[in-house]
């Protein structure tokens, strides 16, 4: 089980249209976990979310954020990254449909974007403090002798 190398990990993270499933804590402690589109510049993840979300507000509040980004086909991937969230713009509009493009397609992603454009989101920025990678079956060290 190893970790994906650098260049397929920034691979990974940037292309296919992976679901970025998202861990806020709410006011009361309890975690909250969203699936999200995604960006990612090599850098930073970037999230856009309805402003009045339960999961945005929770960033706002406390800036420790989870996130996952996995493939359920053999072989597996998984990246778990620990991170640091900000609301960078409250009132954000899209102006390109790549994102939307990217999850949908080309023809689909272009009418949801021009659906939807007109909608002010809350843009986050993510930035990673940690993130782990492997890819395949279970490790060694789990495997009884």
């Amino acid at each position: 089980m190893p970790s994906l190398k650098h260049q397929e990990l920034e691979d990974f993270l940037a292309g296919g249209p992976h679901i970025l499933r998202l861990a806020t804590s709410s006011y009361d402690g309890w975690p909250v976990v969203n699936p999200v589109w995604y960006n990612y510049d090599g850098h930073v993840f970037t999230v856009a979310g309805r402003r009045q979300a339960k999961w945005v507000e929770n960033i706002r509040h406390n800036s420790k954020v989870g996130m996952c980004i996995d493939t359920s086909e053999v072989p597996y991937v998984r990246v778990l990254i620990r991170g640091s969230a900000e609301v960078v713009e409250e009132h954000w509009m899209p102006d390109v449909p790549d994102r939307a493009q990217r999850y949908l397609g080309e023809k689909d992603g272009e009418a949801y974007f021009e659906s939807k454009k007109h909608i002010a989101r809350a843009l986050i920025r993510i930035t990673p403090i940690e993130i782990i990678s492997w890819t395949g079956d279970w490790h060694t060290r789990y495997m009884e002798a």
